[in-house]
């Protein structure tokens, strides 16, 4: 009974991992797309130097440009040299120093104003280094959630239905265990690829089956908000994180490996 109730859940981390790890994917490939540390880079400079009452708009305006002005015209964030929106390289972080000098060369600011922001700069840099990195983990983790439930829509990915499934159906069960542990030998969450991850959903028989959403999300029965909790359930568990499931996993698999050597 014991070991039933573990491959229900080892069964169900595995399946979290998976969506996880399909959510880390599509992040970083949103993330890079939008360029999306260049764009916090700019929101939190902006703001720290706004919040100074000796500084124009100008004057932060023309910092700015210099920043985004750091690399050449000719270099490009991928092989193909397209001038396009998200394939120019552009800094993604700022170091103390590296600051400072792009105020000490931007002109149309004043020798006493560029003092003035390097002051600030030194006095404050920590502070401001905390905040975009705060701020980027907020738009990462809001941008996972969205993500998480566009996947758990489109695959109707339902956490009481998954448990359910898990718990009476012993042969997907015996799958999602094969697939555990062919995560679980992964050495961390970043070796796992794109046809692996597509290869383990094939083999759960998870699909895009948009004809059958009307009648699982819209039809007018009690079923239908169970649906709905599932998904939204599944979709904030799913944004906790491909690494905190990849450990969970390891945990319940160690729980498993030690509860069946000491039967023996």
């Amino acid at each position: 009974m014991l070991m039933d109730v573990l491959g229900i859940l080892i069964g169900f981390i595995a399946i979290m991992l998976l969506f996880s790890l399909l959510v880390t994917a599509l992040v970083h490939g949103a993330q890079a797309a939008l360029n999306l540390r260049f764009k916090n880079l700019k929101v939190v400079l902006n703001q720290f130097f706004q919040n100074m009452d000796f500084v124009e708009q100008k004057v932060t305006n023309a910092i700015l440009s210099h920043i985004e002005n750091q690399f050449p015209n000719g270099l490009y964030a991928t092989a193909l040299p397209l001038n396009i929106p998200g394939n120019r390289l552009k800094l993604t972080s700022i170091g103390q120093q590296e600051l400072i000098t792009i105020i000490n060369n931007t002109r149309d600011v004043s020798i006493e104003e560029k003092e003035q922001l390097k002051k600030k700069v030194q006095d404050h840099f920590q502070t401001l280094e905390e905040i975009m990195s705060q701020r980027f983990k907020q738009w990462m983790h809001q941008i996972s959630i969205a993500l998480a439930f566009v996947l758990c829509f489109v695959f109707q990915l339902n956490c009481f239905s998954l448990l359910s499934q898990l718990n009476q159906d012993s042969a997907f069960r015996q799958q999602t265990l094969i697939m555990a542990d062919q995560l679980n030998t992964q050495a961390s969450t970043a070796d796992m690829q794109s046809d692996t991850l597509q290869n383990h959903l094939s083999s759960l028989q998870f699909e895009i089956t948009p004809k059958q959403w009307p009648s699982y999300y819209f039809a007018l029965e009690v079923s239908t908000l169970s649906h709905w909790l599932g998904i939204i359930f599944s979709s904030i568990l799913i944004s906790l994180g491909a690494p905190f499931w990849f450990n969970r996993l390891k945990d319940m698999a160690s729980l498993r490996d030690n509860l069946s050597k000491a039967k023996t």
